[in-house]
C-alpha cells in the first residue's frame, strides 16, 4: 500500500524554488526534487533549472540561489502543535543533461546550521534509487507539488511581503507502458522512458516515481504525453478541421535505471540497489 512508504517518500521529496526576477527575486516554485544519498545529493528535472524550461534550455545563473522547502503540516492531535515546514540552502548545480532532463545538485549540510530538521540527523533523508525493470501494468506512485505558487503581496519600497502557497499531491498509477513510441530504429536495452496512465501537472517535474510495493524510486517526472483531438464539427474555410491539445493524458518518467542515467549516479557514489541488494556505485 502506498501508506506503508508514503512518510519516507514525503520525507526525502521537497518543492524547489528559485528567485523570480518580476518579483523582485521573492522565491517561486519551479518543481519538485528529492534526495537520493545521504551526503545531499538531490535529484530533479533538467528542465526546472533552465530559463526557457526545456531540458536542452540555457542554464538558469540563479541556481546557487535555489532553496528546497516543504509544506506546513497541522498536527492531527490538538494538543500538539503544527509540524512547521522544512527548508534548507545551499545548493550547487554539479551537473545536467538535456538528452535525459537529469539534472544533480548538491546541498551543503554545513550552510544549513539553524537548521532544526538537519541538526540532530546524521544524513539527508532518502530515497533508495533501484536499478530494477517496472513491469508494464506495476504499481507505482508520485509526490510532489503540481499547482504551488508564490509571490509578492506588498512589494513595499522598504520592506517585500511575498505568500508561499504548495500544493503536495499524492497520485497513484500504474506503468501503462516501456514503449512511449515507436520508430524506424529501436534501441535494445532498457528503456529511457516509462509511461504511466496519469496525468503529471507543471510542478510535479524532478519529482520521483516509487514502486508501491517496495517503496523504491526507479523514475522522475519529465513530461506529460499530449494528445491532438481533431474537432470534425468544425472546419475553416479550406475545410481543415482544428485540434484541441489535451495536454495531460499520460505522464512520461525516465527511468533512473537507464545507463545513461546509472554512469552519472555511479561517478558520484551515489548508493544504489541493484537485483534487490544494495551497492555503491564506483
Amino acid at each position: 500500500m502506498i501508506r506503508d512508504t508514503l512518510h519516507a517518500t514525503k520525507a526525502a521529496t521537497f518543492c524547489l524554488h528559485l528567485p523570480n526576477p518580476e518579483q523582485h527575486g521573492f522565491p517561486t516554485p519551479r518543481g519538485t526534487g528529492f534526495f537520493i544519498s545521504p551526503g545531499g545529493w538531490f535529484l530533479t528535472a533538467a528542465h526546472v533549472i533552465t530559463e526557457n524550461g526545456a531540458s536542452d534550455g540555457p542554464v538558469r545563473k540563479d541556481v546557487h540561489d535555489a532553496s528546497l522547502m516543504k509544506e506546513d503540516r497541522p498536527s492531527l492531535d490538538p494538543r500538539k502543535p503544527p509540524t512547521l515546514g522544512e527548508s534548507c540552502i545551499g545548493v550547487t548545480l554539479e551537473f545536467v543533461d538535456p538528452i535525459t532532463d537529469l539534472a544533480l545538485l548538491k546541498v551543503d549540510k554545513a550552510k544549513n546550521p539553524d537548521r532544526e530538521w538537519l541538526r540532530e540527523a546524521r544524513a539527508f533523508p532518502l530515497l533508495s534509487v533501484s536499478t530494477r525493470i517496472l513491469d508494464d501494468g506495476e504499481d507505482v506512485y508520485s509526490f510532489g507539488y503540481p499547482l504551488s505558487q508564490g509571490g509578492l503581496v506588498y512589494p513595499g519600497p522598504e520592506i517585500l511581503v511575498g505568500d508561499m502557497q504548495l500544493s503536495p499531491r499524492v497520485t497513484s498509477a500504474i506503468v501503462a507502458s516501456r514503449i512511449e513510441k515507436t520508430g524506424m530504429i529501436t534501441a535494445s536495452g532498457p528503456p529511457l522512458h516509462y509511461v504511466l496512465d496519469k496525468a503529471l501537472n507543471y510542478g510535479n517535474s524532478g519529482g520521483p516515481i516509487v514502486a508501491t510495493g517496495t517503496g523504491h524510486v526507479h523514475a522522475f517526472c519529465s513530461r506529460f504525453q499530449p494528445v491532438f483531438v481533431p474537432q470534425l464539427h468544425l472546419s475553416d474555410g479550406e475545410g481543415k478541421h482544428p485540434a484541441i491539445m489535451i495536454p495531460s493524458l499520460y505522464g512520461v518518467v525516465v527511468n533512473l535505471g537507464h545507463p545513461r542515467v546509472l554512469a552519472e549516479l555511479r561517478r558520484r557514489q551515489i548508493p544504489l540497489l541493484e537485483n534487490g541488494r544494495s551497492a555503491k556505485g564506483a
